[in-house]
């Protein structure tokens, strides 16, 4: 029925329901129609009805477009159902990946992010960044910049949205050829609750479980969307970490950088900030934007990436590593497991960049394979260990001597694992099999010299003794064994090439 139809039946039937009601009254239908009062009357209901319709959609309309630009922290309305709002700050961009360029848009935008068609949100900082037409992007309003091409990019974060998840295939296992199937429930806000119909959910506490081998039969809320509190999501690094003396020649990565004094960046293109110990690269985290909680990457949000990439709403398939054996952020070999500097391209946007992308595409998460390793705010709590010839304790040297100030930080910023009995590889690697959402236990069969038993036959070493340390990734030389499911041990001391990636969390 068309909309002419429609408004003709409308109007008929509130003539009639008047003319009822007056005749009910004692009033003159003879007296009405001549007047034309009764229809005079219908048209002007009716017309009142549109204008207040009219009013509606426009304060409707206004209030999208005041949140997507406002920076306060208010999530627009979520225009893709299938995931949380993305959490904004001032300062914090939406970008879309338009026509061969990235492109300032708001929150309000339906084209911004599509989590079911593997196009992940991401934001841009105002540190470097600047848009055609605009002369400073720090004073301008989200209305004059969107839609305007960005022609520098600022420090580059990707939302990750809260979800559960279950391992359907190759829980536990490793090696060659085994690769593991991931399935994602996304959730409603900042509870446990399915956004769409979906599974019955189960909350484990702080990323350990003692029933965890009833998993994988239910869903498991994943153990990242947890800060303290509850949160809606998390914003990770885009790219490894680098500061703003960094260039594509690889020595300013790694020169004179055991330091907390340099401006902590996240952009493509350069070497990657490397030469730092875990404790520094922990506090340049934690100053970064600690009014965004940003902090160095956890173990459990490491692995939070690996698994949304894992699933139907990533790449879901290998993704190829970083070979650039100058470090340079974003780039790719020109296959799977590249030995290094092997065909590399250093444009993370081309179609072979793309392929070392968490989706497969511009808008994920790189570097998760090869580049550097990476250290995140993981180590194994092997305590104290007797000096020599003296009566009293000391710390373990490397665990103190390099990440002093990350033991002593607060557990929010960290994820740390029990020592076995026997302070070994494989023992400390059985003592934490509780341990979930992480990409260690549940994508591995076990920690030995070879090396090799995560899904892909990526790392597998976990933390003992004087190795205290998480590293994740590989480097750009590993090859095979590098991937988002690579972990090992590590002293904590500066290395030319091991790097780091901040998160930032809005509250």
């Amino acid at each position: 029925m068309n909309l002419k139809k429609q408004e003709g039946i409308t109007l008929t039937i509130l003539v009639i329901t008047i003319l009822v009601i007056l005749l009910i009254v004692g009033a003159s239908v003879g007296t009405i129609l001549s007047r034309q009062g009764l229809l005079k009357s219908a048209q002007e209901a009716q017309q009142s009805q549109q204008n207040a319709a009219t009013k509606e959609e426009e304060k409707t309309n206004d209030l999208i477009d005041s949140v997507g630009s406002s920076g306060t922290g208010i999530s627009a309305i979520n225009l893709d159902e299938s995931v949380n709002s993305p959490k904004l700050k001032e300062g914090m961009i939406p970008v879309k990946w338009q026509n061969g360029s990235w492109v300032v848009t708001d929150s309000s935008d339906e084209n911004w992010y599509n989590y079911r068609g593997k196009q992940w949100a991401n934001v841009i900082l105002t540190d470097g960044l600047t848009v055609e037409g605009i002369i400073d992007v720090t004073t301008a309003t989200m209305q004059e910049m969107k839609g305007k091409r960005v022609t520098s990019v600022g420090s580059m974060f990707v939302w990750i949205p809260r979800y559960a998840y279950k391992i359907t295939q190759n829980y536990h296992k490793g090696g060659d050829s085994i690769t593991g199937t991931v399935d994602i429930c996304f959730l409603k806000e900042a509870t446990n609750n399915p956004i769409k119909e979906g599974p019955v959910i189960v909350e484990y506490n702080a990323g350990t479980t003692q029933n965890y081998t009833s998993f994988p039969d239910g869903y498991v809320v994943h153990p990242a969307f947890q800060y303290e509190q509850s949160v809606t999501g998390i914003w990770v690094a885009k790219f490894e970490a680098s500061h703003t003396e960094c260039t594509t020649s690889e020595n300013t990565g790694s020169e004179n950088t055991n330091v907390t004094t340099k401006t902590l960046q996240v952009k493509p293109g350069v070497t990657s900030w490397r030469n730092i110990q875990i404790g520094t690269s922990y506090s340049v985290c934690l100053n970064y934007m600690p009014t965004l909680n940003s902090h160095l990457m956890k173990n459990t949000e490491w692995g939070a990436v690996a698994y949304l990439s894992q699933s139907v709403y990533g790449k879901n398939s290998e993704i190829w590593i970083n070979n650039s054996g100058s470090y340079i952020t974003g780039s790719a070999g020109n296959a799977a497991t590249s030995s290094q500097n092997t065909g590399v391209d250093t444009n993370y946007t081309s179609e072979q960049g793309m392929q070392a992308s968490s989706t497969g595409n511009v808008t994920g998460i790189y570097d998760m394979a090869g580049g550097a390793w990476e250290y995140t705010a993981s180590y194994l709590e092997n305590g104290y260990v007797k000096e020599p010839g003296t009566d009293g304790a000391i710390s373990n040297n490397n665990r103190y001597t390099y990440g002093d100030v990350l033991i002593k930080g607060a557990n929010k910023t960290k994820f740390n694992y029990a020592v076995a009995s026997s302070d070994d590889a494989t023992s400390n690697y059985g003592a934490n099999k509780d341990k979930y959402g992480d990409s260690i236990y549940e994508v591995s069969s076990n920690s030995i010299s070879n090396w090799d038993d995560s899904w892909n036959a990526e790392f597998s070493q976990f933390p003992s003794t004087q190795m205290p340390f998480m590293i994740r990734g590989g480097d750009y030389g590993s090859s095979s064994l590098a991937g988002p499911y690579a972990f090992n041990a590590n002293s904590g001391e500066p290395a030319t090439n091991c790097s780091f990636r901040p998160v930032l969390v809005v509250l």
